[in-house]
């Protein structure tokens, strides 16, 4: 199963749910996922498309979501045991269940219905806003669903007319409107009911929210649709609703790392410095008077300029991708103009940490994380290092405990990591006139891990940046191997040690 972002665009234009996790990919590259998501309908729409039995009508369709389905990556579909009432399907990814979607044949209302123009903007409600009994209300009619019945013919005609619309509500309904932005579907279940009327119709909705975990961000809603009067389905909905993680700030910095003019003259350049720990070690090498030049895509965060404003040092915005060669040169010209030389080089990006396994299918997607990853080290490297050596400057490069303890969905991370930390080896021999400091944070709760689970076990980002810069304030190791940050020490590495 292979969808197009035609195909999400299709989706969003018809069912109305332009949920910025679907639809911008600046907003999807600021979460967990990295980049735009399928909607999790369009992707059981799809799963039904390739399983769906002969027949036409359901009474009844049940849709569990486990991972994220992204456009341009092929899945694999499966019937699962008929054990159950209906018949069921799984989309897997590798040996991961990305959902499983259920229906039950019968016969469906059959409904001419009528387009209803649907909101533009998602609401942007977070679990402290969904008590027990929230309630939203109103009127919906999918706008253009012959183009989707074109795309998914055999899901179409399995679900009906009347069904159909009903599951693009859902997806509607959770990512627009209750709980909206903030919204990961997990599951949908609808039941339809025979419903007769002779004219065409408008549906009309209520949901209500019956349980609310804060704990772990989870909402139950209940729903009905009707036409006329008539109860045409009844719904269940569970989502999570996503907690944005918080971004670093002076003030809790200041806590751990008083700020001074220790660095002032010196110049730092952080690659992935706009988010997470990066943003942490921009702003900290601020609050010491360092000129810190950020390396970032897209547009710097304006929270980070303001949080470095009234600091000792300034930020210095330098979009671009830097995995491209040409980002470190012109980097590299602009720095050698206005200070002489780079003091620091801090590497700290990454490529958005999905769920991986060793299956043959995962294996191009690791190659490419590996690539990736090795290159938004090796680039700026290639680019900077240069500029280092000037006045023995240091290079910090940030690693994982996960070479410690590797997690059974990331061995491409530890892969990844491995092989940075292998290149810092080699550049600690060859470039005798660079200081390399390595370390390995633990799980830190930042939008790149940011799930229920990291809200309660990850640590801020604060203290460790503030213990990596308390390290940069002291000069450059020595040595031809680098040295890692453990604790308030800086220990040596050994080069057959991950």
């Amino acid at each position: 199963m292979l969808l197009s972002e035609d195909d999400v665009a299709l989706f969003a234009r018809v069912s109305g749910d332009h949920n910025a996790l679907h639809c911008s990919p600046d907003h999807a590259r600021r979460t967990p996922f990295g980049r735009t998501v399928a909607h999790g309908v369009l992707a059981a729409l799809g799963t039904l498309e390739e399983r769906a039995p002969d027949g036409a009508g359901v009474t009844a369709v049940e849709v569990d979501f486990g991972n994220p389905v992204f456009p341009g990556v092929r899945y694999r579909s499966e019937a699962l045991d008929a054990a159950r009432s209906g018949s069921g399907h799984r989309l897997l990814d590798g040996d991961r269940a990305c959902l499983t979607v259920r229906v039950r044949p019968g016969t469906s209302p059959d409904l001419d219905l009528l387009p209803v123009a649907p909101v533009r903007s998602a609401s942007r409600l977070t679990i402290a806003d969904l008590p027990p009994g929230t309630t939203v209300s109103g009127a919906y009619g999918p706008e253009g669903i012959d183009a989707l019945r074109d795309r998914f013919p055999v899901a179409s005609r399995l679900l009906g007319r009347t069904p159909l619309a009903c599951l693009l509500w859902s997806s509607y309904l959770a990512g627009m409107c209750l709980p909206g932005e903030n919204c990961l579907l997990g599951r949908v279940a609808l039941r339809f009911f025979p419903v007769a009327v002779s004219r065409p119709a408008t549906l009309s909705y209520t949901a209500r929210v019956v349980h609310a975990d804060h704990r772990f961000g989870l909402v139950s809603i209940a729903g009905e649709i009707t036409a006329d009067g008539a109860v045409v389905a009844q719904a269940e909905i569970e989502a999570m609703v996503r907690t944005p993680a918080p971004p670093a700030t002076s003030a809790a910095l200041a806590t751990h790392l008083s700020p001074s003019t220790r660095l002032r003259g010196t110049s730092a350049a952080v690659v992935g410095g706009s988010r997470g720990l990066g943003a942490a070690l921009s702003l900290a090498l601020a609050s010491q008077g360092c000129e810190v030049f950020v390396g970032h895509r897209g547009t710097l965060p304006q929270n980070l300029l303001d949080e470095a404003d009234g600091l000792p040092g300034r930020l210095r915005s330098v979009p671009g991708d830097a995995t491209d060669p040409r980002w470190s040169s012109e980097l590299r010209a602009r720095v050698e103009h206005e200070h002489g030389r780079l003091d620091f080089l801090v590497c700290s990006a990454a490529p958005p940490l999905r769920t991986l396994g060793l299956a043959v299918t995962d294996l191009e997607r690791m190659d490419a994380f590996v690539t990736g990853s090795l290159r938004l080290v090796s680039a700026p490297m290639a680019g900077l290092l240069p500029l280092l050596e000037k006045g023995r400057g240091t290079c910090l490069v940030i690693s994982s405990a996960a070479l410690r303890e590797p997690p059974r969905d990331w061995p491409h991370y530890v892969a990844a990591k491995s092989a940075v930390e292998g290149l810092v080896h080699w550049a600690a021999r060859h470039h005798p006139g660079v200081g390399f400091l390595l370390t390995r944070p633990g799980m830190l709760w930042t939008e790149q891990t940011n799930s229920p689970s990291a809200r309660e076990t990850a640590g801020p980002v604060e203290p460790v940046a503030a213990q990596l810069v308390r390290r940069m304030l002291q000069p450059a190791p020595d040595g031809t191997v680098p040295h890692l940050i453990a604790g308030e020490a800086a220990d040596p590495v050994g080069a057959g040690r991950v």
